[in-house]
């Protein structure tokens, strides 16, 4: 500490001293602590210059139960050598290794993990650790801090990387016997599954409108041009489409807050059916009045059998968080318009408040399927009225059917 603040003027007052009272050993010793400090400090100023920190992760996806190998890569392109260097990274609690027994960090629900080793010219060091993923959610890494210096260790410089990488752990998945329904039709007799039937997706032209015809098939444009009201008409489809409508709130109001258990039930009864439609082949799609991290937008993803349709899914479900965008009978009113015809709508919930029990009505009524999965032992006659509702028997705590 006393030479990184006094070298400059200990070396001048060697040299001038010397310089006056002819003392060549005190010339000597001032320009060689000029020196010295000059070329440490000039060092510790360069040592993080072309000096890269890399984290790789094979894969940022996995289920609850598998392990990620995270490995760092530290890189010095340049020709002078890095006699040492530090790098601390925020790490997510749960993901943290257990044996490694490492502090907590600055950052609520993290780690600090802490490595040093050295590089030499145009040099490359990694090294790996087992990240464990013991549960469902979204979890970052970083940002991460690097502290080097000069070979003397007098000075010294520090970098802050701000790239961030983000981990999704899926939800689990379970089969439909585990949450007390057939297997075979766990959401009823699906119609559609054997007919054609319009899909809106597929606009084919227009017609008169015709007595019977849903206001949602009016095209308001081409009834004002024509003066006459004028139907939609679409392309048939034998494809079935299922959306999965997830209710975050577990508490009729959301500053009560929530309860995590009924919550990870509710997802896990979300993934599983959405699974259950892929595997069967049917266009799935997902809703949930919850949001991702660092999002403020409910989540909102179309009906589709593409390859990454599940693992889209499972995406969304697995990063979800407890806080509510909005009430899901805001979300499914201004959805509804943009369900394919025929299609069926899960609604996994714990909680039915009367603006969604009036939802889930008119869709009802107007020729939708509508499937409602209870979370709690509770009656919900008088309010759906004739919207089917099927009780769900699983504890996601305990991993296993409920008593």
């Amino acid at each position: 500490m006393f030479l990184r603040n006094s070298w400059l003027p200990l070396g001048i007052v060697l040299v001038v001293g010397g310089v006056l009272f002819a003392l060549g050993p005190a010339v000597a010793l001032g320009v060689f602590v000029l020196l010295a400090g000059g070329l440490a400090k000039a060092w510790a100023a360069r040592s993080l210059e072309r000096v890269e920190l890399e984290r790789y992760l094979p894969e940022t996806r996995a289920f609850p139960g598998e392990e990620l190998r995270l490995t760092y890569r530290l890189t010095n392109s340049k020709l002078i050598p890095v006699p040492r260097i530090e790098m601390r990274d925020h790490l997510p609690e749960l993901l943290s290794p257990e044996e490694l027994h490492l502090p907590p960090s600055s950052a609520p629900n993290s780690r600090l993990y802490t490595h040093s080793t050295h590089l030499g010219w145009y040099e490359r060091a990694s090294w790996s650790l087992d990240l464990q993923c013991p549960e469902r959610g979204y979890y970052r890494l970083g940002p991460a801090r690097l502290r080097s210096g000069d070979g003397f260790g007098i000075f010294s410089d520090e970098r802050d990387e701000q790239n961030i990488e983000g981990i999704v752990v899926y939800p689990q998945t379970v089969p439909m016997e585990d949450l007390g329904l057939p297997a075979a039709r766990p959401l009823g007799e699906i119609r559609g599954k054997e007919r054609m039937f319009e899909d809106p997706m597929r606009f084919a032209g227009l017609r008169d409108y015709q007595p019977g015809d849903s206001l949602r098939r009016i095209d308001w444009k081409a009834t004002a041009r024509r003066g006459e009201l004028q139907s939609r008409v679409y392309e048939p489809s034998s494809t079935h489409h299922i959306i999965v409508a997830l209710n975050v709130d577990t508490l009729e109001h959301s500053w009560y807050g929530y309860i995590p258990e009924l919550l990870e039930s509710s997802i896990v009864v979300a993934a599983s059916v959405a699974r259950w439609a892929y595997d069967n082949r049917q266009a799935v799609g997902v809703l949930a009045n919850g949001g991702l991290p660092e999002s403020d937008r409910p989540i909102s993803i179309s009906p589709g059998r593409a390859p990454d349709q599940l693992s889209r899914l499972l995406e969304a479900l697995g990063g979800i968080g407890p806080m509510t965008v909005e009430p899901l009978a805001d979300l499914l009113e201004r959805e509804s318009h943009r369900l394919p015809l025929g299609s069926t709508l899960a609604v996994v919930t714990s909680l039915v408040t009367e603006p969604l029990a009036a939802v889930l009505r008119r869709l009802h009524e107007e020729g939708q399927q509508v499937s409602v999965l209870s979370m709690v032992d509770e009656d919900w006659s008088d309010s759906l009225g004739d919207v089917p509702v099927q009780r769900i028997r699983y504890d996601a705590s305990q991993a296993e059917v409920a008593p």
